[in-house]
């Protein structure tokens, strides 16, 4: 019998968050991050809470997910791999290979609304899944992040400025290329994500909860124009109630 989880790590694909976890609800006064190349954070906070058991969704490259397997076994660390499918949850995948953090995002805002969401997800990916009233999800969408169509296009046209990033968000035409792609970067995020929603309208009705996760969470809620609810840890909480079950 693993017991329930006294942290819970999420690795992602550039940044590696956890927070310790009481039951099946995050402590969130507690959530860390840092970046996947250092994760001396994160093992300092296991040696110094004498953490003995941990639940984790290793979403990263093998190499990372692979050292930090050693060292959990090294400091005496009790590990639950959280995986697709693996734990009954409220809220089942649609299909097999949906990724673990897109399936863990989910359950915490279902279970609060209890009626139809969208869960997005803006990070190094950005992600936009759809779940009915009767907790029935219906799949979504992957599009790339922000800073990710940042870095596809310098190394495609790498002659081209970096993009000028601006506070207010603008997205009106540039008068200067550097502008011109900061500006058009996050037009080409916002407006993909607004035709996902519209296009959830038609499965969902236009009466559905529309979360917002991720570190770009903050841009889209200023500029979806319709109402949202933010919260940063939806994939931790989700690794919470996952640690939980037996």
């Amino acid at each position: 019998m693993f017991g329930a989880a006294e942290l819970v790590v999420d690795v992602g694909h550039s940044r590696i968050k956890w927070a310790r976890c009481s039951a099946d609800q995050l402590v969130t006064s507690s959530v860390a991050s840092c970046p996947l190349e250092d994760s001396g954070p994160l093992l300092d906070t296991i040696r110094g809470q004498s953490i003995s058991r941990l639940a984790w969704s290793p979403q990263s490259h093998h190499a990372v997910v692979n050292q930090l397997r050693d060292a959990f076994r090294a400091l005496g660390v009790s590990c639950r791999t959280v995986s697709i499918g693996a734990l009954n949850l409220p809220v089942a995948p649609a299909y097999s290979d949906l990724g673990t953090d897109r399936w863990l995002a989910l359950q915490s805002p279902w279970t609060q609304s209890q009626r139809a969401i969208c869960v997005v997800d803006c990070g190094t990916a950005v992600t936009v899944d759809a779940v009915d009233a009767s907790g029935c999800h219906l799949g979504g969408w992957i599009m790339a992040g922000l800073s990710t169509l940042s870095q596809g296009l310098g190394l495609t046209a790498p002659r081209l400025p970096a993009p000028h990033s601006e506070d207010p968000i603008t997205t009106g035409p540039a008068t200067d290329s550097a502008l011109a792609i900061g500006r058009g970067l996050k037009l080409q995020l916002i407006g993909g994500v607004r035709h996902a929603l519209l296009e959830l309208e038609a499965a969902l009705g236009p009466d559905f909860d529309c979360w917002l996760t991720g570190g770009d969470a903050p841009l889209l809620a200023n500029a979806l124009g319709r109402p949202v609810r933010q919260d940063p840890n939806l994939v931790l909480r989700g690794l919470a109630l996952a640690g939980s079950r037996s």
